[in-house]
């Protein structure tokens, strides 16, 4: 098992090496990517509703497995952090804006995300990266995870950011290759390359000669 573990991520290494993206053929999920979704919301368990749990903790998707909390609760907070982003401290995680502001200076910026409804998150980006121009950050919502890889391929989409395995087990077998945003739910064994950061998925990107 150790053996195995090892050669993964030596195989992992290898492929960020070798692996240079262009510009146009990649996208990004939103929550647990490029906004620090999750841990607001445990912040706000804590906070609001008195619920002993720590980021870390998180270590399935559906979080409600593992965290002990109401439902009513918990789809309090939801509806918050999807409705009100802009309002609240939903922050982008670190390097986020610096890289899809360096991308969208060479071509539109595509993100699908789960969420029901777009509007919120234009206005969460005019908050965070107000330096964008209109129309150079463009926001899909699909309403649910299994919708993300129709709206992929019509995109002509190649590479995407992802935080839940199960959305990258739907899209690599259909020509697109997931790359998994470490995060605590997604750390069981998989085969997909993993980025730990935005350096990280700075260094994947071909930015030669395009700046």
């Amino acid at each position: 098992m150790i053996q195995n573990n090892r050669e993964n991520i030596i195989e992992r290494k290898t492929r960020n090496i070798m692996l240079k993206i262009p510009a146009k053929e990649i996208a990004f999920d939103f929550d647990g990517v490029v906004a620090d979704t999750f841990r607001l919301f445990v912040e706000i368990a804590r906070k609001d509703y008195h619920v002993s749990v720590e980021y870390e903790d998180i270590t399935d998707y559906d979080f409600l497995k593992v965290i002990k909390m109401e439902l009513d609760d918990a789809m309090q907070i939801i509806d918050t952090i999807t409705y009100l982003p802009h309002e609240i401290d939903l922050l982008p995680n670190l390097g986020a804006m610096d890289v899809l502001s360096r991308l969208a200076r060479i071509s539109p910026v595509l993100l699908v995300t789960a969420r029901p409804v777009a509007e919120p998150l234009e206005r969460w980006f005019k908050r965070h990266a107000p330096e964008l121009p209109a129309g150079h950050i463009r926001i899909i919502a699909t309403g649910t995870n299994t919708a993300k890889l129709e709206i992929l391929q019509e995109e002509g989409v190649r590479y995407f950011i992802e935080d839940r395995v199960d959305t990258c087990h739907l899209l690599a077998p259909e020509g697109i290759t997931p790359i998994i945003y470490d995060q605590p739910w997604n750390r069981k064994d998989h085969s997909y390359l993993t980025v730990k950061n935005w350096g990280d998925i700075s260094s994947l990107i071909n930015w030669n000669g395009l700046e």
